[in-house]
């Protein structure tokens, strides 16, 4: 199976896959093009954060500045490096939704593309490989479409989260399902530590995921689930979030009543 990554991020989880992909001696992975933005029109994108500032409220827009940091990946490799090393091709464009991008994935002929740290992904780019493009979201389909990992089960007052690997089509986290994992949050002291431990937690598993999902496509996708209903999140208004840092609190001393039975 020939693979083409294409990331946003220079440190994230294209760093920590590309090493398992590469270990596997079924997948060989042609190139990696790292994409600087996600439109070259930067009007639709200023609108839309502005559609999004006037939905969540000032303070919740404020708010997610500060949780950005809460699921940066400062341990990662610099994937170019990583690249370098490993002696995979590497190309950047200025944004993923452009020529130069899909004239790199047209010459990488690849049977299967994976999106790691991306934003939306047309499907002049996600329609060029083979089989597509595979994404991976920190949560699970299709409850929690585009929802940022952790705090909306948290929200619900679940314990439960997880990842899910699923087929790249023309809306957000809402193609069919190929692999998913599921497990309790384990619960911190502070909200910010739950979602950085358990986060954490995620990037240990998901490179394994992605090595068996690539090797065993084929199969996979002849039994893929498609999602048929769901729920689309973004960042938590400063409301939202205060519910959700209640809860956390709550089953966090629920947590630590359970360890002293």
């Amino acid at each position: 199976m020939r693979i083409i990554i294409l990331t946003s991020t220079r440190r994230g989880i294209a760093s920590r896959v590309l090493p398992e992909l590469c270990a596997n001696p079924n997948l060989t992975v042609v190139r990696v093009v790292l994409a600087h933005g996600v439109s070259p029109n930067r009007k639709r994108m200023l609108k839309r954060k502005i559609q999004k500032t006037i939905h969540i409220g000032l303070l919740g827009a404020l708010n997610g500045i500060r949780l950005r940091d809460w699921y940066t990946d400062k341990e990662a490799e610099d994937i170019c490096m990583l690249c370098d090393s490993m002696s995979i091709p590497i190309s950047e464009t200025e944004v993923i939704n452009c020529e130069a991008t899909r004239e790199l994935f047209k010459e990488a002929s690849a049977d299967l593309g994976l999106s790691l740290g991306n934003g939306y992904i047309a499907k002049s780019v996600f329609s060029i490989p083979k089989y597509g493009m595979l994404n991976m979201h920190g949560e699970i389909l299709p409850r929690y479409q585009g929802a940022q990992s952790i705090i909306w089960p948290i929200f619900d007052g679940l314990k439960e989260t997880g990842f899910t690997i699923h087929q790249v089509d023309s809306h957000i986290d809402t193609g069919q399902i190929l692999f998913q994992e599921k497990y309790p949050i384990a619960f911190f002291p502070t909200l910010r530590e739950t979602v950085e431990k358990n986060v954490m937690t995620a990037r240990g598993r998901v490179p394994a995921a992605f090595s068996y999902v690539c090797e065993h496509y084929e199969h996979l996708k002849d039994k893929a689930e498609t999602q048929r209903t769901g729920k689309s999140y973004t960042t938590p208004t400063f409301w939202q979030f205060l519910r959700i840092v209640k809860n956390h609190n709550m089953m966090y001393h629920e947590s630590l009543t359970k360890r002293c039975t």
